[in-house]
């Protein structure tokens, strides 16, 4: 099937289910120059993640960013700005993520891994080792090089489906 006919057929199915699921990232990087990461496990899996998630309906890119940095790490942080935007869409087409990534500050909280199942640890780690680590999706390079930069450029990174 080529991918316009497979794109038609998944968007005759049921097009409520055929949405996309809007996710916002913070990135926040202490005066260590390390990043915050939140440690997922899922099966037997083990990989880092960025803190955030899904947005809620009536929920901004900021209270998203806030609410779900709560949840994960028990911190409190001020939203910052965007700074890049990707997508996953699976090569069947069946799911479809749009990622909003956006820089933070720690305000204050005491930081501890939320109750989420998935959620296995949260820490800092150096930004210099980012690209050792398994972080999904896989930007590892282009925080790095942004961070260099001070996150001067809006950049949208393509699809990052793994």
């Amino acid at each position: 099937m080529s991918n316009f006919n497979s794109y038609q057929h998944n968007r005759n199915r049921n097009p409520q289910s055929q949405r996309p699921n809007f996710r916002v990232s913070v990135i926040i990087i202490n005066e260590k120059e390390e990043i915050l990461l939140v440690q997922h496990k899922k099966a037997n899996r083990l990989y880092w993640v960025l803190p955030g998630g899904r947005i809620e309906y009536g929920e901004d890119f900021a209270e998203c960013a806030i609410r779900e940095l709560k949840e994960e790490t028990n911190l409190d942080i001020e939203f910052g700005k965007v700074v890049y935007l990707s997508e996953a869409i699976a090569p069947d087409r069946s799911r479809h993520i749009i990622n909003i990534y956006a820089t933070g500050k720690v305000l204050g909280g005491e930081m501890k891994i939320g109750d989420e199942p998935m959620l296995n640890d949260v820490k800092y780690l150096p930004i210099t080792e980012l690209e050792k680590t398994t972080l999904y999706p896989p930007v590892a390079h282009e925080l790095i090089k942004a961070y260099k930069e001070n996150f001067e450029t809006l950049r949208y990174l393509g699809n990052l489906w793994v």
